[in-house]
């Protein structure tokens, strides 16, 4: 076999290793690599619209996979310094981020309970709980477990909000696949809805 019909099997096996992976940051550098066995066996064969695609794909891998990392980056920045008891790192896949300017309304009191979200920056108010969550805090996971599926306050934002969003689909199917995860969401339930309680308050 030539130098180049390898390195065409070396791509094709680098990107079925790609989707192989769970996490979004290897994925991305893994097709950074075959990306890059795509430009070179372009360049050897002559292929140079094969090359130009790899280069191309190498560009769009490293920008997203740059994009990546600064959302970890200020994820676990934003648990650290909320004491969270997990990392989002591996929840960032599936989640969308959303700037948000102030006095924008998230959702409103009774509206369909479709997403959780992560506050990366900024304050979120429950208007009818006179309650404030800031940087770090998830909140709208009560609405998506409750059996009307709807919300019980209107979420406002304070300030300059940016926010992660996960639907509420994802939310239960992860739920069900990920225990980590599952039990994280139960005792953030039950905490909040102790403290509820205590205060005579619904949670959204």
């Amino acid at each position: 076999m030539s130098f180049p019909g390898i390195l065409t099997y070396a791509a094709l096996a680098l990107l079925v290793v790609a989707f192989w992976f769970p996490t979004i940051i290897w994925l991305r550098m893994v097709a950074i690599a075959a990306s890059a066995v795509i430009a070179v066996h372009g360049l050897l064969a002559g292929d140079y619209l094969a090359a130009a695609l790899g280069v191309a794909l190498i560009g769009v891998n490293a920008w997203r996979l740059i994009e990546m990392r600064r959302l970890v980056s200020v994820t676990r920045e934003a648990t650290a310094s909320s004491g969270a008891p997990i990392t989002l790192d591996w929840l960032l896949p599936y989640m969308r981020p959303l700037a948000l300017p102030k006095d924008t309304i998230v959702f409103h009191k009774g509206a369909a309970a479709d997403a959780m979200y992560f506050v990366s920056h900024g304050r979120v108010r429950f208007e009818e709980l006179d309650v404030e969550m800031g940087k770090g805090a998830l909140f709208g996971e009560i609405g998506i477990f409750s059996h009307d599926k709807l919300r019980t306050a209107t979420a406002k934002c304070m300030e300059d909000c940016s926010l992660l969003q996960i639907s509420a689909e994802k939310v239960r199917e992860l739920y069900y696949q990920n225990p980590d995860f599952g039990f994280f969401i139960v005792g953030l339930i039950t905490r909040r809805l102790m403290e509820d309680a205590a205060a005579g308050t619904l949670r959204p």
